[in-house]
Order: structure tokens, then C-alpha cells, then sequence
């Protein structure tokens, strides 16, 4: 790539002319094919009209962007940063006398420049070149088909616009109008709107988002060949909502083609890339960010699609903003190498409100929408209150009195809840100090299942030893909003006791189980409130003859209320979140006979505080 530098100049305005040399009826291309570009760049003003800061850049980004994938030679790429008229034109005759002598059988010619327009003259070094003369240089190139992108832009606070209004609309095909095969005509606004530059991109919107697109972002087929149609389209809707974003009135960038024969001209091969990013993306919308800029490279489109990526090497993260949640990784593309990342590897880092604020403390980073932990962390919750009626114990065991079970019995006692969890990874947890451990498949936002599997309770009695309760179950969630989801349970648990001394009496296996199945609505609202509302049956099933305790009654239970849980962690009717990290808990729950008709219910307040 050729670049070459010129005095000051003061305009952005892109015209770019892509053109395939594809002929109706072939197959495959000629034997002996030529691309070549003259990529113009110009920040300086004409007079009365502010300076830009990004058209360089502009052209910078397409010259690298053709030679990496647009199977440009290097020589053939000529890159003209603030040209006078005169210099222009010394270039594009010499790539003519080039193309001449060369005979190459087919060539595609692309022009691209940005820098200001008045609609009757660009302006290159704050000096007017007619669209007559440009266009008698430009015929002199010999060329099977021409591409031209008109990106113009004049300089602003938030946004640099790129100034339109100055005369007559520009048209793209005033600019190659040329006795072809054909053309193919891009210009990233229509009319007198303006165009728009932002500090964000370091870029103009329409050129940054074009050559995402070429890099492989626009690839909607999957078979790492960009179209300029497909590039066009992924440029066009960005555009217009940054544009919308920050500017008065959005831009809506315009496209024709006149090519005989095939219209899907191939302008870009991520397989040509010696590196590249590999994405296998299940939802989406994912983001690339350069970590050394902190620019969003490119974005991926949702919906389930493979893309390979043509990225320079370096260190990038990958993203999904879901709401105020954004699920990240950070990845090394390598020199010569591909490096592949599946969504499903993205990890919770944090709300989007906080990633604004610039708070990189991960303690800052609300949990409350998390099923399980991030790795290393703890979560402590206790609550104590009251319970009435005959013990029961319904969601997860522990919740229930310590009363007799004897049929009939109402009192009110004193009823608590611990439950300290310890997160292994971010999906694998541990309830200390039990031998009980849950795993999370799938990623929030979208279907999670969570089983459990261990001891939930352990125990001592001087008549039969040591008493232990397995358990075992599995919680589905099922995201249906950003800040909502329908979550669904079903466990089984037991008692058994094993001798400790020949003093304790023999103890049978555990022939009676409990199973408990809940489903309920889990809200957060404005994330200050997560309301978390179940219903569901628990029932005894014996499994032998020798029964000598019950868990449950023997007739189904009605269970209303907190009764859900994620793995080992019961969920509160109400949580009030003080902090990202802290939040006080209200339980309340209801358990009614369906065949005595009698109630059961707890009361207990609390705190939850991750650490």
C-alpha cells in the first residue's frame, strides 16, 4: 500500500467506485485480473468551513482494509493524505499510463475520497477539482468496471458533519458516469443530508461501519466472501442509528449498481486474513473491541451465524450488552494464527450503567440477576422469623419448624434460614460446609439449567447415629426479559441414619422421599426490587415398607409463596438491594393440605451479602 502524504488539507468526503469484472454467463474470473485504488484523505478546510479530524484515518482504515482482504496488491493501493488537485490528478494519470502498459485483462478501479463537497467540486488541499476534470482523469483509466463511495462531511462539536449544502446534491454517478461494463455507486448519504464523524469510532460512521463489514462482519452467508450488496446493507442500517443517535436529522447512506451480468460483486475474503477471530455466535449481538484503542471494531449481527473475522493481532474483547448486562471475554489474536471463542464462553462483567461510570471494581458489579456466582466469590444468606402449623418443610430443607410432627399440632415457633455458598467457578458452587454442589449449563439471558446433587442436611441422634439427607433436583430459567424470568424446580429429598456405635439401633435405607416441584416469576425492578413469586405441590412417595419418620404429609400440599430456589440458594419473596454486593430479604410462604385443609406458614426477614 502506497501512501502518500500531502500539504494540510480540510475536508472529509468519501467517494467510493467498486466495480466486478464477473461477466454474465463465467463461471469464474479471468486469468489474468487487476484491482487498483486511489484512496483520498483530507481534514483541512476550504474557506469558512471548520476542519475534520478523522478523514485521514478514513482512508487509512480502506487501504488497509483492501490490501488485508479485498485481494489488493499493496502497490496497487495508492493512499493520498492531503492532496492538492494537482496531485490528484498526477496520480491518477500515472496509474493509468500503469494499467496501460500492464494489459492486465480485466481491472476493477476504486476511488474512494474524503474531504468536503459543495456538490460541484471536491475540495482537496481547501481547493476546488471540478467533477468535470476528475471525471475526464478517471476515463482515462482503462478500466472493466469502477466502485465509487462518497462520504462527505464538514467539522462539528459531538459529531463532525459532513457538509452537503453548500450547492446542488452531489450524485455519485456524476463522478463515474463512464462508458463500462459497469458500475457500482455507494455515497454514504442522500440528498443535502449531512454526514457524520465521531470520536467514538475515530472515524466517519458510514466508512468505520463499511469496513466492519468487509472484515468479515456483513458476511450473512457464511462463506467468508463479502459482497459490496452485504457490505452495503450492514453499513447502511448502522449508520443510520448513530447518525439518529447524535445528529438532528439521520443520515441514509445510497447505493446502485449497474453491472452486466452477476450483482453480487465478491469485494472482500476474510480467508485471505494471515490473522483472524473465529465467532460461533448463538444469539448476539456481539461486539468487538480493540483493547489498546477502545474501539468497537465491528459488531455482529444477532441471530445464530459462524463468522470469521479478519482482525490485525492484538488483544480484543468480545462482548454482548443484554440490557444492563453485558457478558464479556477477552481474547489474543495471534500473528499468523485464527483464534476461535464461542458466545457461550462470554462471562457476566457487570451492567452497562456501571461500565459507563468507568467502575472496573468487580465488588461494584450488581449480582442480583446472576444464577450462580462469579468464581471465587462467596454469598451469605440468613433470615430468622416464625413458623405455624405442623412442621413442614417446603422449598428447600431447613426452611420448616423443628415441632413434632404429630397430626394436628398448631404452634407458632421460632424458624431460621443459613445457606453460605462458595462458587468454585462461575458455574460449579458449593453449599459450605455440606457435601452439596450445583452446576450451571447455559448463559443468562437465555436458558439456564442448574442441577443439584448432596447432602442437605447432617445430623447426630444418641438412638441411631449419624442422620444424613440427601437430596437431589434441577432448576430450569427461562429468560423472558432482560429484568424477568419464569424459573421451574423439581427435587426429591430423604433421611437415613448410619451407626456410629453398636449401642444404635439397625436404621433402614431411605424408602420415603419428599418430592417438591415449584414454578414462579422472577422480577427486578429498576434494579432496586426483585420480587421472586412460586406456587407448587410437595408430596411423600414411600419406596419400601420399613417407614419409621415422615417428611411430608402423606396427602399433597399446596406450596405458595418464596418456594424457589437456584441450586442450593432459596430465593426471597422480596429483596430491597442497598448495594450492588448487599440486599435485605423477605420470605413468606404458605402450605396448605389439600385434603385436611390445613395451613402452614413462615415468616422470616433477613440480609444476602456477596463477598
Amino acid at each position: 500500500m502506497k501512501v502518500f502524504s500531502f500539504l494540510p488539507l480540510a475536508a472529509v468526503a468519501a467517494l467510493l467506485a467498486v466495480g466486478s469484472w464477473t461477466r454474465a454467463g463465467c463461471a469464474a474470473p479471468p486469468a489474468r485480473t487487476r484491482r487498483v485504488a486511489v484512496l483520498v484523505g483530507a481534514n483541512t478546510p476550504p474557506a469558512g468551513r471548520r476542519p475534520l479530524r478523522f478523514a485521514l484515518s478514513d482512508a487509512r482504515q480502506m487501504g488497509d482494509v483492501l490490501t488485508r482482504v479485498g485481494r489488493f496488491a499493496p502497490g496497487d493501493v495508492h493512499v493520498l493524505l492531503e492532496p492538492t488537485p494537482a496531485e490528484i490528478t498526477g496520480v491518477l494519470d500515472a496509474v493509468a499510463k500503469d494499467v496501460a502498459r500492464t494489459g492486465a485483462d480485466e481491472t476493477l478501479f476504486v476511488f474512494y475520497y474524503s474531504g468536503h463537497s459543495d456538490g460541484q467540486a471536491l475540495y482537496a488541499h481547501g481547493e476546488a477539482m471540478t467533477i468535470g476534470d476528475l471525471r475526464d482523469r478517471l476515463a482515462r483509466i482503462d478500466a472493466r468496471v469502477r466502485v465509487g463511495i462518497l462520504d462527505t462531511c464538514r467539522g462539528g462539536t459531538w459529531t463532525q458533519t459532513k457538509d452537503l449544502t453548500l450547492g446542488p446534491p452531489l450524485q455519485p454517478a456524476d463522478l463515474a458516469a463512464l462508458a463500462t461494463e459497469g458500475t457500482a455507486l455507494v455515497a454514504s448519504s442522500s440528498g443535502i443530508e449531512s454526514a457524520h464523524e465521531a470520536e467514538a469510532v475515530q472515524g466517519s460512521f458510514f466508512t468505520h461501519h463499511l469496513a466492519a463489514g468487509l472484515l468479515g462482519a456483513a458476511d450473512r452467508s457464511g462463506d467468508g466472501n463479502i459482497t459490496l450488496q452485504e457490505a452495503f446493507d450492514y453499513a447502511k442500517e448502522r449508520t443510520v442509528r448513530d447518525s439518529a443517535r447524535y445528529a438532528p436529522v439521520p443520515q441514509h447512506p445510497s447505493f446502485d449498481v449497474q453491472l452486466r451480468g452477476r450483482q453480487d460483486l465478491v469485494l472482500s475474503q476474510v480467508a485471505s486474513s494471515p490473522s483472524a477471530l473465529e465467532l460461533a455466535q448463538t444469539r448476539g449481538p456481539l461486539e468487538v473491541i480493540h483493547l489498546a484503542s477502545g474501539i468497537t471494531v465491528l459488531e455482529a449481527p444477532a441471530g445464530q451465524r459462524h463468522l470469521r473475522l479478519a482482525l490485525v493481532p492484538g488483544r480484543y474483547v468480545v462482548r454482548r450488552v443484554d440490557g444492563e448486562r453485558i457478558y464479556a471475554k477477552e481474547v489474543d489474536v495471534a500473528a499468523g494464527g485464527t483464534t476461535t471463542l464461542a458466545e457461550e464462553q462470554l462471562e457476566l462483567s457487570g451492567s452497562d450503567r456501571l461500565a459507563m461510570k468507568g467502575d472496573d471494581d468487580p465488588k461494584d458489579q450488581l449480582l442480583i440477576d446472576r444464577s450462580t456466582l462469579p468464581a471465587r466469590w462467596f454469598e451469605l444468606r440468613v433470615a430468622a422469623g416464625v413458623a405455624m402449623g405442623p412442621a413442614r418443610s417446603w422449598g428447600l430443607p431447613g426452611m420448616g419448624t423443628d415441632a413434632s410432627p404429630t397430626a394436628g399440632l398448631v404452634k407458632r415457633s421460632f424458624s431460621s434460614l443459613f445457606a453460605l455458598t462458595y462458587a468454585i467457578t462461575d458455574r460449579l458452587t458449593w453449599q459450605i460446609p455440606l457435601p452439596a454442589v450445583a452446576y450451571r449449563f447455559g448463559d443468562p439471558g437465555n436458558v439456564e439449567v442448574i442441577p443439584r446433587v448432596g447432602l442437605s442436611g447432617l445430623g447426630f441422634s444418641s438412638l441411631t447415629g449419624l442422620i444424613a439427607m440427601p437430596d437431589a433436583g434441577v432448576t430450569v430459567r427461562a429468560w423472558t426479559r432482560d429484568n424477568q424470568s419464569v424459573i421451574a424446580a423439581v427435587s426429591a429429598t430423604s433421611r437415613f441414619s448410619v451407626r456410629t456405635s453398636s449401642r444404635h439401633a439397625p436404621s433402614p435405607p431411605p424408602t420415603t422421599w419428599g418430592f417438591v416441584g415449584t414454578a414462579g416469576y422472577a422480577w427486578t425492578i429498576r434494579r432496586s426490587v426483585s420480587i421472586h413469586l412460586g406456587a407448587g405441590i410437595a408430596r411423600d412417595v414411600h419406596l419400601g415398607e420399613h417407614v419409621s419418620y415422615v417428611l411430608v404429609a402423606d396427602s399433597p400440599t399446596l406450596l405458595i409463596g418464596s418456594v424457589l430456589s437456584l441450586g442450593y440458594q432459596p430465593l426471597p419473596l422480596v429483596q430491597v438491594h442497598l448495594s450492588p454486593t448487599f440486599s435485605l430479604d423477605a420470605y413468606a410462604s404458605w402450605g396448605i393440605n389439600l385434603q385436611s385443609g390445613s395451613v402452614h406458614d413462615q415468616y422470616l426477614t433477613g440480609v444476602s451479602w456477596s463477598f
